[in-house]
Parts: structure tokens; C-alpha cells; sequence
């Protein structure tokens, strides 16, 4: 069709189609002609990036998690090292003062709650009075008077020897005629009411002590004075027991109070020179009562109750 000069030619027809002879031109991309077609070194770069992103992705999440484990174990060994040596750092640190051993082995005070928390330890617990002048004995021979029954006390209740049931290191320290009446008294069990023997079964860990200690002139019938010391002592003994038991059942304890005499040695037999004890008397606490009638010192089992602190 032709158009003449000066006119507008006419739009193409958005709705034509080919006729039936004429071919269809498809695009090169759905028809490959565009296929032989070399590929820039981006493009090429670009298409391995894509394929492999996949496999990138999984790489990276192991590494992570490797990284992420790793990290974990070192943070745990440096707070257990430093745990470690926190703790050897305090052990180091402290000083528990000595206390008595369980048969755990682990230390332990059993006179906490009882009334020997405040007592002193031993021979520290028997404290003499002032030493003064009792016509006719002067305050020297009173001194001495004191002196004698203290060690009478200590060999009586403190002494290894006597606690394994030794009596003659304490009958050594009185008068010869004392002594020989006194000795009949380990064969009737009837010293326990002034001295302590223990069974070789059981330990004991500490001996706690606290009393007193008087003195005064006596005159008998016969007029002959003698210098009278009265000793009232308590005496807490903490054996070895259990972890499992509670510590004051550990504790066996005896009051006792003895009376002792000295007479002035002149005009006196050799044998009535010295230390006499005149008397005995004792109450005990937490004390095995079958044990200590056949003379031996121990502790009552832990049955549980206040029934185990009867006294015999």
C-alpha cells in the first residue's frame, strides 16, 4: 500500500497475524541459536557461584558448629581450672585450730551445746586456791597440803596410767597405810567414785575439767587436828564415736567430790606420814552403768532419745 506525500502512514495492526505461509520468527533464547554464543568470565563466575551455593551453605553451617563446640570446651577447662585453684587457694588460706577426730576422720568438737564448751582442757581445769596460814599448819605446809592433791587428782582422773588401769603411779602418792587400804578399792570397783580406768575398747579424744578446791582445819575426838581439803570437780570425757551420732552423745561425765587429809607428821608412825583420802562420792552422765560396775569408764551407746543421758 502506498500513502501519498503530506499524509500520516497508518499504524501497524496490533491484531495481525501471520499469514498461513509466512513463518514464525521465535526469539533466539527459546530456539538455542543464541547457544554458540561464548560466555564472558563473569558470566562464568556467576553461573559456578550459583551451582555451588548450596554446598556453601552446609560448609559453613559445620564450620560454625565446629567453632561453636571448640569455644564451649575451652570456656569450660578455664572455669574449671579456675575453680581449681580458687578452691586449693582457700584450702591453703585456712587454719582450723585441732580438734577431736571422728572415726571418719574428719574433725569435730563434741562439747559444742554442752556445758563443756567452756571448760579448760585437762590439767588446766584444776585451779587451787590461795594458800593462807590454818594454825597450827602454816600457809607453806598448806601450799604443800594442795600441791599433793592436785597430783593425787591428776593421776587419778587425767593420767594415761590409771585410764589403761594402772593404779600405782596414783597410790605412790599417798600415805603407806592410805595406800594399803585404798588398793582393796580396785579389787571391789568401788575406786570409781575418784579415779577413771577405761575399757581398752573405746578412745577418749579430750578430757574437759572444771571444780573447785576448799580447805580447813579439822579436830578430831581425840583432839589431833589435820588440814581437810575438799575437791569438787567435773570431769567430761569425749570419746571417739560415729559421724552419724550427735556430738554430745559422746560425752560421758562424773561429779565427784573427795575428801583428803594431812595430818602433822610429829609424833606420827612413818606409815601414816603423807596424803590420806578420808572420803568419795560421785554421780555420773551418759556413762554405759553395766561398764562402770565392773569398774570401767565408758560412754553409753547412742540409742537416740534423752534416754541414753540417764545417770547409773
Amino acid at each position: 500500500m502506498s500513502t501519498e506525500p503530506g499524509t500520516t502512514p497508518p499504524e501497524p495492526d496490533p491484531y495481525a497475524v501471520a499469514s498461513r505461509g509466512e513463518e514464525i520468527q521465535l526469539p533466539s533464547w527459546m530456539t538455542g541459536a543464541d547457544a554458540d554464543v561464548p560466555l564472558t568470565r563473569a558470566e562464568r563466575f556467576r553461573m559456578v557461584w550459583s551451582r555451588q551455593r548450596g554446598k556453601r551453605h552446609v560448609a559453613f553451617v559445620v564450620v560454625l558448629a565446629l567453632v561453636l563446640i571448640g569455644g564451649t570446651a575451652v570456656l569450660g577447662r578455664v572455669t574449671v581450672d579456675r575453680v581449681r585453684s580458687g578452691t586449693a587457694a582457700a584450702s591453703a588460706e585456712a587454719s582450723p585450730s585441732p580438734a577431736p577426730l571422728s572415726q571418719v576422720g574428719e574433725p569435730r568438737d563434741l562439747f559444742v551445746g554442752t556445758a563443756g564448751a567452756d571448760f579448760a582442757v585437762g590439767e588446766a581445769g584444776i585451779v587451787l586456791p590461795p594458800a593462807t596460814a590454818q594454825p597450827p599448819f602454816t600457809a607453806r605446809e598448806v601450799a604443800a597440803a594442795l600441791t599433793q592433791v592436785r597430783a593425787a587428782l591428776v593421776q587419778a582422773r587425767l593420767a594415761l596410767s590409771m585410764r589403761v588401769g594402772d593404779a600405782e603411779p596414783f597410790l605412790a602418792l599417798l600415805a603407806p597405810d592410805s595406800r594399803t587400804r585404798l588398793r582393796r578399792h580396785f579389787d571391789d570397783q568401788s575406786f570409781v567414785h575418784y579415779a577413771t580406768r577405761i575399757d581398752s575398747q573405746a578412745d577418749v579424744d579430750e578430757i574437759r575439767v572444771r571444780g573447785e578446791t576448799s580447805y580447813e582445819v579439822f579436830t578430831a575426838e581425840d583432839g589431833e587436828p589435820s588440814l581437810r581439803i575438799t575437791t569438787k570437780y567435773v570431769w567430761m570425757y569425749a570419746f571417739d564415736i560415729p559421724r552419724t551420732t550427735p556430738g554430745p552423745a559422746g560425752i560421758a561425765s562424773i561429779r565427784d567430790q573427795v575428801v583428803w587429809e594431812i595430818f602433822q607428821p610429829e609424833d606420827l608412825p612413818a606409815t601414816q606420814r603423807g596424803l590420806w583420802l578420808i572420803s568419795a562420792k560421785s554421780s555420773t552422765n551418759n556413762v554405759n552403768c553395766s561398764r562402770l560396775a565392773e569398774g570401767f569408764f565408758v560412754v553409753e551407746p547412742w540409742m537416740g532419745g534423752p534416754g541414753s543421758f540417764k545417770p547409773c
